[in-house]
């Protein structure tokens, strides 16, 4: 083997930073399906010249789709000033084809933007309003890093990770958990679908407690309010003020902090996460308890 000359050394070092660049990173919002895809795998055209147009206007029209020279389309996927659409491949392709792209919004998919009363539900105000509850969540929360103690405490507990194992239960007895037309549930429901585990090095007592898991009175009722008002699935829902006066104005319900659990046990955390979930290099040491990171693992039941 001889050693390639250094002009094709530079070019193979261009072709990879363009290959791995931001422009080659770069997302887009399809405008049809509404789907964030890789730049690359889109098409940007005119709204004229999107290939038989007519099959994105919506059969049923809504008085919040947002239309485009007739279309439902995504605003994001919309550049309003050029008159231009982002277009994956996919989509594109099937309107070539004269068939309407499997996972566009105009193919019933459209539900209308997240409103912000329910964007910002913690995880306990989520199962508070859920009609039915099919999943019990496993909270284990311990230092993750020798470092950990020089984190912004702001970005503590900020999400969840970890795995998923399912079981076969009688559906009836899940649906008998709560009784579907009266929310919230009541917070007694926390004490059944989550469980949380401090893991402490030295068996020391967390007292700081993660804002995934706090209730907010008034955010409960807004969101219970917006659904009755537009999800059908909740339009014989009565909200009931006696629950909602049982629930914290701004805190962690009791009945998730009395069932919750203290371990020094720090060497299960590393066996659970050995060969089946691929993450960080964990290392737990003596850290201040206010500098405790979360990992969690949901069981659907």
């Amino acid at each position: 083997m001889t050693t390639p000359p250094l002009s094709s050394v530079e070019d193979i070092v261009k072709e990879f930073a363009r290959r791995t660049g931001n422009n080659a990173l770069s997302t887009r919002v399809c405008a049809c399906c509404a789907l964030e895809v890789e730049a690359c795998k889109t098409w940007n055209v005119t709204l004229d010249d999107i290939p038989n147009h007519t099959l994105l206007i919506p059969t049923t029209p809504h008085p919040k789709h947002e239309i485009f020279h007739g279309m439902l389309l995504e605003p994001c996927g919309i550049d309003s000033e050029a008159s231009r659409a982002n277009l994956c491949h996919e989509c594109y392709k099937s309107l070539e084809q004269k068939q309407l792209p499997s996972l566009s919004l105009a193919n019933n998919l459209w539900i209308g933007p997240i409103p912000d009363c329910l964007k910002s539900l913690t995880l306990a105000e989520r199962l508070l309003i859920a009609k039915y509850l099919p999943t019990a969540y496993v909270v284990k929360l311990y230092p993750k890093q020798a470092g950990a103690a020089h984190l912004d405490p702001s970005q503590l507990y900020s999400g969840l990770k970890g795995s998923v194992s399912t079981y076969t239960l009688d559906p009836n007895l899940v649906a008998s958990m709560v009784d579907g037309k009266v929310l919230p549930s009541s917070p007694t429901v926390l004490s059944a679908a989550v469980a949380v585990t401090f893991i402490t090095p030295g068996g020391k007592k967390q007292i700081s407690l993660p804002k995934i898991l706090y209730v907010r009175r008034q955010v409960v009722r807004k969101a219970l309010e917006w659904l009755v008002a537009n999800n059908p699935l909740y339009a014989n829902i009565h909200i009931s003020k006696e629950r909602l006066q049982l629930l914290p104005e701004n805190g962690m319900p009791t009945e998730i902090q009395s069932t919750a659990r203290h371990s020094s046990d720090v060497e299960s955390v590393i066996r659970e996460h050995e060969g089946y979930a691929p993450s960080d290099d964990i290392e737990i040491s003596e850290v201040p308890i206010d500098a405790m990171q979360e990992e969690s693992s949901g069981t659907f039941c």
